[in-house]
């Protein structure tokens, strides 16, 4: 029988070492996501511009060309991560992994789709082609 009046095994409530190697996940696929926005963007918009006017952009290609698809994605996946932080400095730990894994999947789905968006022009330009 325990006495009440026995101190309580204190629970430690902070950082832990899986959030900290899950953020650091998040921040690296957010920096690509930047990285991609700033240095592989630039060219893909040149090239579409020499398309010409008459070219429509699907829908896609558009909205990562205007910086949303990539730089949304960082963003939302950071937001994910720090939400994460703030829920496991609250307690809340199961909820927190999955905050931290939503901007993970958030990160790697805005990636793919930036990539699908950037080279979507070019696939249907290969379709037009005939031999």
């Amino acid at each position: 029988m325990t006495n009440p009046a026995d101190p309580q095994e204190a629970r430690v409530v902070g950082l832990n070492p899986v959030d900290f190697v899950l953020a650091l996940v998040v921040a690296s696929l957010a920096t690509a996501l930047v990285l991609l926005d700033r240095l592989a963007l630039p060219a893909f918009a040149k090239m579409f511009d020499e398309f010409g006017s008459s070219a429509v952009l699907p829908l896609v290609t558009r909205a990562v060309v205007a910086h949303v698809t990539p730089l949304g994605g960082a963003a939302g996946a950071v937001a994910l991560a720090v939400a994460g932080m703030f829920v496991r400095k609250r307690g809340g730990g199961r909820i927190a992994v999955g905050l931290f894994c939503g901007g993970i999947a958030l990160a790697i789905g805005a990636v793919g789709l930036s990539f699908y968006g950037l080279y979507a022009p070019v696939f249907d330009l290969a379709d037009k082609v005939q031999p």
